[in-house]
């Protein structure tokens, strides 16, 4: 007796270990080739790219949607419900216009694989203009007033693009442009020169180059330089914000840009009951306002400062209101 019931035991742990054991039926969702890099492409037009995917499992794989990390991609497929041993083609439509440069996008294939059910797949590549330009802003920096500093604008002719003959204008007397011979038809540079004396402060200007591309005759840059002046103004305007009567407080600090001592002579703001503080610190002295009255007969008007220094006797900040 005791030995049929070891008999049975071993037999029914058999059993159990075998079912625990025993491979679970599920769908399981393959796909060979899940990157498709599209190398350099030009931003015009479109591709498509076909993936192709299995179901190497024993159950139905459902597809229940294609979620692209991207509007430009467009996936579409042609069976949502794949028998075991089925292949299905999912294709992706991928809109270059209006891009530029590495690419990594993805669409996730949600479906009912237990393992992966968010399955990815990635188009990957770089996507350049017929004609490009380099620097594509230009900033010159901090420039003295009177020195007359330069830098070019490098124009490309990606791939089989011819550039045809370049030139470019500029929108402000503070630069000049010409242009160099293009070389084999492929490359130019563009020279810009900032025109003493500046202006202290940031100057900007468009800059427009003209090439002899046909898919691409026009490009469209900022070109830009700042002149230090004797002082740095922070912030350049006073923002007054709040409701009408409200209160608040401001400040405005003067620093040297060249690192010189000076000293604020008076404060004139534009109602004489404002109250204020001067406060010098190493290089810069701090105008404080603890009390500026938020109201509209305060817009546009400026608040006067007056300093030793013969180069920047005198700085005027304007004020802006703004109303809740």
């Amino acid at each position: 007796m005791k030995s049929i019931l070891k008999f049975l035991g071993a037999a029914s742990l058999l059993l159990n270990v075998t079912a625990w054991a025993a491979p679970q039926s599920a769908p399981k969702l393959v796909c060979e080739n899940p990157a498709f890099d599209f190398g350099e492409r030009e931003s015009s037009g479109e591709l498509e790219h076909d993936f192709v995917i299995r179901n190497t499992g024993d159950l139905s794989l459902q597809i229940f949607s294609l979620r692209p990390t991207c509007g430009c991609m467009i996936p579409k497929f042609t069976d949502r419900i794949l028998a075991p041993g089925a292949e299905a083609t999912i294709t992706v439509r991928f809109v270059l216009r209006g891009r530029q440069g590495d690419q990594k996008k993805a669409v996730y294939i949600e479906s009912n694989d237990p393992v992966n059910p968010s399955f990815a797949l990635h188009m990957t590549g770089v996507i350049v203009d017929p004609v490009d330009i380099e620097p594509h802003i230009l900033f010159f920096g901090r420039v003295p007033a009177s020195f007359a500093s330069t830098n070019a604008i490098v124009v490309t002719a990606a791939g089989t693009n011819q550039l045809g003959a370049v030139s470019a204008q500029i929108d402000s007397p503070a630069f000049t442009v010409t242009t160099e011979p293009t070389i084999s038809n492929k490359t130019a540079r563009v020279i810009v020169t900032a025109k003493p004396p500046l202006p202290e402060g940031l100057t900007r200007a468009s800059l427009r180059i003209s090439t002899g591309n046909p898919r691409m005759p026009t490009i469209t840059s900022v070109v830009s330089a700042f002149v230090p002046g004797a002082f740095a103004v922070t912030p350049p305007e006073l923002l007054l914000v709040g409701r009408e009567g409200d209160q608040v407080r401001r400040e405005i600090i003067l620093r040297s840009e060249s690192n010189l001592t000076f000293r604020v002579l008076a404060v004139e703001p534009p109602q004489k009951e404002i109250k204020f503080n001067i406060t010098p610190t190493n290089n810069a002295v701090r105008v404080e306002f603890p009390a500026l009255p938020v109201q509209r007969s305060l817009e546009g008007k400026n608040v006067r400062i007056v300093t030793d220094l013969p180069t920047r006797p005198e700085v005027l900040v304007p004020i802006r209101v703004f109303i809740r």
